[in-house]
């Protein structure tokens, strides 16, 4: 900037103390190949007046000033006079630059023969002034005529990139993390930065240390106080102490705190670069360096301890009025006012912001301390709420427990406001009980609570409570198995959550919709609505353990019905890192469905029934629709297994159509088709959702090949890939009866109809049911390589050998003799280096040959 000072006849650097104002010109020059036209002058005090000063560079670098001008004090210049000095600039031969360092001009006098002489020395002037404080110079006019080079603090403020090389020179070395939050602590003031570093320089772990450079000790404070301070009249003083207490001065605020003119005051504070700045895009809004409000702060809470908690009181009363509840809420707690913070939660209903903020907020952050012995009521409902956020259910109810539920029977001074608070909070709560017919009335009872939108105590509406409850009711409906009307709740609840500009519960809802979606088989549809809500999630910026499981769950769902178990198991791997599913019971079902739909394709079926025992003991009513669920898959997998029998466990449920399939199935192995035949006719009804008809109809294909092959069989199996094609549904077709399978892959024309049928984990496979794994490289700790590798028929081989299949099902899959197979097994085991089937696929996947 300064180099592109050379049309400009006067250049201003302006800033607070300890910016590098004089280093930065003193640099300049040095560069500038000009030194010996340019002379520079520094103000220390008073000891120089300024024309003697200018005149004598002017003198210095040639031009003829008379004594008699060159020992004018500080008072106007004569008209002649200064007509004098400007032609005598202008008849000098060369250009002229004068650095006036350190001199705040404030004399308008002065400041009118200087902008007499900056406008009649043609281009032979360039006068450079570094000063703490904006001269009182027509500088809109020099703007509007472009003949003035401005630098400012934020100009001159260091950039993170800067920081770093700053650190680095004074033998510190920070992580970029590190650099950015000193660089954001000291707002890139260069003073700062460097006693930072000092103080850094002497920590075992300096970036650890980070946190502590404040600037109401040390060196930092001894350099506010001395150079910033102490230059300050009283009154000025004391408006800035006064409007320490809050992080952003506003207006309005400002004049509470000190008086009719201190936003005026303000105004002029910046220009004198007392290390206050405004707020870019607010416009009355100022904010002070980090560190200066450190010390200022301390200076007052030192001086008039009173004084700053009446200030602190009054920013919080403020902000009350305003409906900032945050900041309100952060000054009662700044002077351990705990029941008037509390107040102002509950009174402005923001139960739901609470619940809906992250466990980082600045408003769960100042709430968390609260004393548990205050037996207020509106701070025990805010306690509960911590609680209920947090995830402690015990505290929640404890806390809930103290605070009478009955309408018009509560204490405390905001009975209407605490009521509608501990109604929704019953109703989030519930959410994880274990009575879902309880849950729902507890949501319909918040929501007449909340009643009339604008009914508050403040006459504000809270559209973020509708929301929550609408979700809350849309939950209680999903676990009461009415699907229809479950979606219908959360399709209102994204609109109640956008309108409330509530992207955590609009993540939730469209979280559960895509569950809805896999459970009635509308597969793209839920992969749809779980990306959405992926992508909102991500965008609001949520840590990763506070962001939905639902939406995560579905996608990993689809995945799995489409046979992409890499894919699935990373969403499943990702759920199971997080703690919603543990305290949420869809999640929780959904994902042991799924993780065990893995698990058999792993061919590990025992792990699959330990995991849906587990589940569906951890649901007190089991009767209940997502015990019932597990209860289906537990049985189908058992009697996937070959033991018909556990399908006496959901005959009583008959009427679903998933139960249904399983009570089909046990009767094709149990010889008698005519009763599959029976439970068939539920299975593919429409009602079914498609994965479900698509195995009906494939079990019903083995029903119809049970007298040998027929056109009725084909046409079945052909009707079971119509319907998978639409959601490329592949699940039912790997774990359906191996005649059925035998069956498609002899089907040149229907194989070559479906060629996506045999896709998996988006790499194409020759046959079904091989599950080739990429090669990927070895863990630390690998096991012993193969010696000889496999060849690509040993890899299908070992691909049906990891379904569970037998070696006739196998010769009859890959159309090869049963000798053949057990020629490829023997190899695939001397290879392994194994003597068992279930240890060469443990081995294969331990080498990665196969999907873990």
């Amino acid at each position: 900037m300064l180099d592109r000072s050379d049309a400009c006849p006067f250049v201003l650097v302006s800033a607070p103390a300890g910016t590098g104002k004089t280093a930065l010109v003193a640099d300049w020059v040095a560069a500038g190949g000009e030194r010996d036209r340019t002379a520079w002058i520094t103000f220390e005090g008073t000891d120089v007046a300024f024309w003697p000063g200018l005149f004598g560079c002017l003198e210095g670098l040639g031009v003829a000033v008379s004594p008699d001008t060159a020992r004018r004090d500080e008072g106007p210049l004569d008209r002649q006079v200064r007509r004098t000095v400007a032609e005598a600039v202008c008849g000098h031969p060369a250009r002229l630059t004068v650095v006036v360092d350190g001199y705040d001009l404030l004399s308008a006098d002065v400041a009118e023969d200087l902008d007499f002489l900056l406008r009649h020395t043609g281009d032979r002037l360039r006068l450079v002034m570094a000063t703490r404080a904006d001269p009182v110079l027509p500088l809109y006019r020099y703007r509007l005529d472009a003949s003035v080079v401005e630098v400012r603090m934020s100009d001159l403020a260091f950039t993170d990139e800067e920081a770093r090389e700053l650190t680095r020179r004074a033998g510190l070395t920070l992580t970029p993390d590190s650099v950015h939050a000193l660089n954001l602590r000291t707002k890139g003031w260069a003073a700062g930065l460097r006693f930072g570093a000092q103080l850094l320089r002497l920590r075992a772990d300096p970036d650890h240390a980070v946190a502590e450079i404040v600037g109401d000790t040390g060196n930092i404070a001894e350099y506010l106080v001395g150079e910033v301070l102490a230059a300050q009249s009283p009154d000025v003083r004391a408006l800035l102490l006064a409007t320490s207490v809050p992080d952003t001065i506003q207006p309005g605020l400002a004049e509470a705190l000190a008086g009719p003119t201190a936003e005026r005051t303000l105004n002029f504070l910046t220009r004198d670069n007392v290390l206050i700045e405004p707020v870019s895009g607010r416009p009355g809004c100022y904010r002070y360096n980090p560190l200066f409000r450190d010390l200022l702060r301390a200076v007052l809470a030192y001086e008039s301890p009173d004084e700053m908690r009446h200030l602190q009181r009054t920013a919080a009363e403020w902000y009350a009025r305003d409906g900032q509840i945050t900041a309100s809420v952060s000054h009662f707690v700044a002077i351990e006012a705990w029941a008037e913070a509390a107040a102002e939660v509950i009174d402005d209903l923001a139960v739901g912001q609470l619940l809906l903020d992250d466990s980082t907020s600045v408003l769960t952050q100042s709430l968390r301390p609260m004393p548990s012995e205050l037996e207020d009521p509106a701070a025990t409902v805010v306690r509960a709420t911590l609680a209920l956020g947090a995830g402690d259910t015990t505290g929640f109810a404890d806390e809930l427990a103290q605070v009478k539920t009955e309408s018009g029977e509560r204490t405390g001074s905001h009975p209407w406001a605490t009521n509608i608070a501990v109604r929704v909070l019953e109703a989030v709560g519930a959410q994880t009980s274990e009575n879902p017919i309880e849950a729902m009335s507890l949501a319909t009872a918040a929501e007449q609570a909340l009643g009339p939108p604008d009914r508050g105590p403040k006459g504000s509406s809270h559209p973020e409570l509708d929301a929550l409850v609408i979700l809350s009711k849309g939950i209680a409906a999903l676990r009461q198995g009415r699907l229809a009307a479950a979606d219908a709740m959360f399709k209102s609840g994204v609109a109640a959550a956008a309108g409330a500009g509530s992207e955590a519960v609009q993540v939730e809802c469209l979280g559960y919709q895509a569950v809805i979606a896999c459970c009635r088989g509308k597969l793209s549809r839920a992969a749809k609505l779980g990306t959405r809500a992926i992508g909102a999630a991500e965008r609001s910026g949520a840590s990763a353990e506070d962001r939905s499981a639902a939406a995560r769950v579905a996608l990993g769902w689809v995945e799995m019905e489409r046979y992409d178990l890499h894919a699935a198991a990373d969403h499943v791997q990702s759920v199971e890192r997080m703690d919603l599913p543990l305290r949420d019971p869809v999640p929780h079902a959904f994902l042991a469905l799924t993780r065990a739909r893995l698990q058999v394709a792993h061919g590990d079926r025992l792990g699959a029934l330990s995991r849906l025992e587990q589940a569906a003991a951890g649901f007190v009513d089991e009767r209940g629709w997502l015990g019932e669920q597990l209860r289906i898959e537990l049985a189908h997998v058992r009697v996937a297994a070959g033991e018909p029998e556990a399908a006496a466990e959901v005959e009583s449920l008959d009427g679903e159509p998933e139960a249904a399939l399983v009570v089909g199935l046990a009767q094709l192995q149990l010889g008698d088709p005519n009763a599959a035949d029976a439970a068939m006719s539920t299975v593919l009804s429409k009602r079914a959702a498609a994965p479900v008809q698509v195995s009906g109809w494939l079990v019903e294909c083995a029903r119809r090949l049970h007298d040998g092959p027929s056109a009725r069989a084909h046409a079945a199996l052909h009707q079971a890939l119509t319907l998978a094609s639409q959601e490329r549904v592949r699940r039912p077709f790997h774990e359906a009866p191996s005649v059925v399978r035998q069956l498609l892959v002899r089907d040149k024309q229907l194989s070559a109809e479906h060629e996506w049928l045999f896709e998996i984990s988006t790499a194409p496979s020759r046959r079904l049911s091989v599950q080739k794994g990429a090669l990927t490289p070895a863990p630390a700790h690998a096991p012993v390589p193969v010696f000889e590798e496999l060849t690509e028929k040993e890899l299908e081989v070992l691909g049906h050998l990891a379904n569970l299949l037998t070696t006739e099902e196998i010769a009859g899959v890959m159309y090869i003799s049963v000798n053949t197979i057990r020629t490829h097994v023997r190899n695939i085991l001397r290879k392994l280096g194994v003597t068992r089937r279930n240890a060469a696929v443990r081995r294969a996947r331990e080498l990665r040959l196969l999907p873990q």
